[in-house]
């Protein structure tokens, strides 16, 4: 991933659901930032019958893994089924949809027909069955080297260090290895 895909995705899994409301002093990127998050929550599917939390838990927890091993800096945030409780009947949490889906587009925006294996559609997440597919699709995406490089983008090569000066090479001009005819007359005195 480019450095622009690396924030927006840290934005974008990082973000608390804040429901849509503008919180106080927030700025003009971060409300559009929400607002997208928040259009984004909204296309999750219903079940057709009730997610298991367990299943949740299990997806979101590949998807977070996944995450770590294309940005290793980015700590994602953890879901946490609700205690006491087993099904959720209703769209995933956005904290576990958005993610999935911002990822799911980034490799749709790869257009690598060697990832085409990996695209999910996220509207297909409508069972624990399609949370458990997705899961191991997350394991075997961690597996495939050429798809973490494409993600992390090119290395960012080091700059080449060059040979720091000395204050006398600085008045002067010269760089260390450059003689001139009065350095060869005193080394030839020597």
């Amino acid at each position: 991933m480019n450095e622009e895909q690396e924030q927006e995705m840290q934005g974008q899994e990082m973000m608390p659901e804040q429901g849509g409301m503008e919180q106080p002093g927030m700025d003009d990127a971060a409300a559009q930032q929400q607002a997208q998050i928040q259009k984004i929550a909204e296309t999750a599917p219903m079940p057709e019958k009730p997610y298991s939390y367990k299943k949740i838990d299990q997806f979101a927890d590949a998807m977070n893994d996944f995450v770590g091993a294309v940005i290793p800096e980015l700590q994602a945030t953890e879901y946490n089924p609700p205690e006491g409780e087993t099904k959720l009947d209703g769209p995933l949490p956005p904290d576990v949809y958005v993610p999935f889906t911002v990822i799911m587009g980034f490799l749709v925006q790869l257009d690598d027909p060697a990832f085409e294996k990996f695209i999910m559609r996220p509207e297909d997440l409508i069972s624990d069955t399609a949370l458990a597919k997705g899961a191991a699709n997350f394991k075997r995406m961690m597996k495939d080297k050429k798809l973490l490089a494409a993600l992390q983008g090119p290395e960012q090569e080091a700059p080449e260090e060059e040979p720091e000066m000395s204050d006398a090479e600085m008045q002067s001009g010269r760089m260390p290895d450059e003689t001139d005819a009065e350095d060869e007359d005193i080394m030839n005195m020597m």
